[in-house]
């Protein structure tokens, strides 16, 4: 299995990797060259059966007593149930999961839960396989004679701390009283540590005191093998050393056969570029990071790779400054200049990526740009993305005035960027439609409509003002007279097209008369003025016009057959007015007496003869014959109409 990890160390026999604390160095002053050392813990196969044994100082990692797994309580020359190791633990040329406790300071990996018996005689050297009380265990902590049976407040328990890959098994023996009623004060204290991966074993007396009147005192610290033939014992601390006594002193037993470690130093790009602890290097950029690679191989295969950067930073005592990455809108040249603070811009060197070399540029395209500055061979860079945008170009035309008798759509669309890339916010009497996000729009109201487009940062806006039409024009001509029941015609006259027509008398619409015409006759009945209108229609608009229709004063519209002119306004003339009008004018009006003779005549005639002669006399009562000549032919009369006429001069 293969792991890479960031690991930090639980214990000294832990993995770790040191790359050095990060360096830092003004520009001009920095080394050009120096050394980089990394410490890391330095790992060794088990398989040779070869271990170093050596004094480390005595710093405890862990607490003797308070360890999770309370072990033999107040049980004297017992081991523990077998325990299950939740990592594989490299022991000789074993691999070790299952391990068991001694109460008399002793742990074993060849296990046997049958054997509950911790032996306690002894007086052999290690290693030693003849003697069960040694032969029976692998790690002595050391192992002699101590009785938890003769204290409450003894402690006997393990532990299994940190995380993969720096677990560590931890077995304590805490102010356990030595055997025998004369040394049962005597209190010892003592730890074991065994590390996962380094496989590493690591042991802390804080109090081992002696008993020789107990067992001669023996004791012994280390470590053997299962079959008891190989043992590795610190110097002074075997059987036959005994009695001794320690405080405060910690071994360390590690294997010692060939390299489980790989070490290497890599670049920013993950290159090896050195397999040794020192490296020499030569950073030329401001940051520079070394990482330090340890990777480590268990006995079972597993392998961890830990790391740790070293980074080294080369301080320029000046800055220089382009402005930040920006979009602008609607600008056609930029103004970039190198700002430099801590340097005067005359000690310095320029060169952007465009190639120039002043201190300021003018760009107009979109683009990334950088600058590179040279003080005195101190490098700074600088950089900035320009994105030069343009408003959207368009226009929604003029007002407009309608009827609604057409579809009305306003176009919004751009001409200088594709309608999907720009975004289109439409209003309507400054109320945001929000349904209506494209660049069209189908006005179906009046009001004021405007319509914000946006690309990107840039935006623009117009409007457009939709009014009713108020110049639908109709006309049905001058006001008129008529006769009754003379058929007349009424014609609306007006340049729009695509009309409807409704008609009106006295404001009553006439139904069915939807034309453009209105063929129509005054009852006989009526009285007073006739008023027709016409009403017509587009969309929502609306045009109107009317006439008057006045009965002419001569009933039924027939020349008149006397004449009574005394001045009391009925009948006083001969009112020829009605066939002027209907035959284009009266050209020539004539009156004979009854022998012949022409007493009266005028031209153009419509009312003037009211009984008098040429030269305005009165004439007497008597019958006439008048000749009316016409200027157009009349329905009735033709060209001229001829007949008699009674002028009564007497009546009153």
């Amino acid at each position: 299995m293969f792991f890479s990890i960031n690991a930090q160390a639980q214990g000294p026999g832990s993995l770790f990797v040191d790359a050095g604390p990060d360096l830092e160095f003004d520009c001009g002053s920095a080394p050009e060259c120096f050394d980089i050392t990394a410490t890391f813990l330095e790992t060794f196969e088990t398989n040779s059966s070869n271990y170093s044994v050596n004094s480390i100082a005595y710093n405890p990692p862990f607490p003797f007593d308070g360890l999770a797994n309370s072990l033999n309580p107040d049980i004297d020359d017992a081991w523990s149930i077998v325990e299950t190791l939740p990592f594989d633990f490299c022991f000789f040329q074993n691999i070790e999961t299952e391990f068991q406790v001694g109460s008399n300071g002793v742990i074993r990996f060849d296990v046997d839960p049958g054997d509950t018996s911790n032996g306690w005689s002894f007086s052999e050297d290690l290693p030693n396989n003849s003697n069960p009380t040694l032969g029976e265990a692998n790690v002595f902590t050391p192992g002699h004679d101590i009785d938890p049976s003769q204290s409450v407040s003894e402690e006997i328990g393990y532990e299994v701390l940190g995380e993969f890959p720096n677990r560590v098994l931890v077995v304590s023996y805490f102010e356990v009283p030595m055997f025998s009623g004369a040394c049962n004060p005597l209190l010892a204290t003592q730890m074991v540590v065994f590390y996962e991966f380094s496989n590493v074993i690591e042991i802390y007396m804080q109090d081992k005191p002696s008993c020789p009147s107990w067992n001669s005192g023996n004791a012994t610290l280390g470590i053997q093998n299962n079959d008891g033939d190989i043992a590795f014992v610190p110097p002074g601390r075997n059987t036959s050393d005994s009695p001794w006594t320690a405080n405060d002193e910690a071994w360390q037993i590690a294997p010692a056969g060939n390299p489980t470690y790989d070490f290497a130093w890599l670049d920013a790009g993950g290159n090896v570029i050195g397999t040794t602890a020192t490296l020499e290097v030569c950073p030329v950029d401001d940051i520079t990071t070394y990482t330090a690679r340890v990777t480590y191989t268990n006995c079972n295969g597993d392998e961890v790779v830990l790391t740790d950067d070293l980074v080294v930073t080369l301080t320029n005592t000046y800055t220089v400054d382009i402005g930040e990455s920006r979009e602008l809108c609607d600008e056609k040249n930029l103004e970039l200049t190198a700002q430099l603070n801590g340097a005067d811009p005359a000690d310095a060197t320029f060169l952007w990526n465009t190639g120039e070399t002043t201190q300021t540029i003018i760009v107009s395209t979109t683009g990334d740009y950088s600058v590179t500055v040279d003080v005195d061979g101190c490098i700074e860079m600088a950089s900035a993305t320009l994105v030069f945008n343009e408003s959207p170009d368009f226009d929604l035309g003029p007002d407009i005035a309608t009827c609604f008798d057409e579809i009305i759509m306003l176009d919004a669309t751009p001409s200088n960027y594709d309608p999907a890339e720009v975004t289109y916010v439409w209003s309507l009497d400054g109320d945001v439609l929000p349904s209506e996000t494209t660049n069209t729009l189908v006005v179906t109201e009046i009001g004021t409509y405007s319509v914000t487009v946006t690309f990107e940062n840039c935006s623009a806006t117009d409007s457009v003002n939709v009014d009713p039409r108020d110049d639908l024009e109709v006309s049905l001509g001058d006001d008129f007279k008529s006769c009754v029941q003379e058929p007349k015609v009424l014609v609306a006259e007006t340049s729009e097209t695509g009309v409807t027509y409704q008609w009106f008398l006295n404001g009553d619409l006439i139904e069915g008369e939807d034309q453009a015409t209105l063929n129509f006759s005054i009852d006989a009945d009526a009285t007073g003025i006739q008023i027709y209108s016409v009403v017509i229609t587009k969309g929502d608009c609306t045009g109107e016009d009317s006439v008057d229709v006045e009965l002419y004063d001569v009933g039924n519209c027939v020349v008149s057959q006397g004449l009574s002119p005394n001045g009391d306004g009925f009948n006083d003339s001969m009112d020829l007015e009605f066939l002027s009008d209907r035959a284009g004018g009266i050209s020539q009006f004539r009156i004979y007496n009854r022998h012949g003779i022409e007493v009266f005549t005028a031209v153009n005639y419509v009312n003037e003869w009211f009984g008098q002669d040429e030269n305005g006399n009165e004439l007497p009562t008597g019958t006439y014959f008048y000749v009316i000549d016409l200027m157009e032919a009349d329905p009735v009369y033709g060209m001229q109409a001829t007949g008699w006429v009674y002028l009564n001069k007497d009546a009153n």
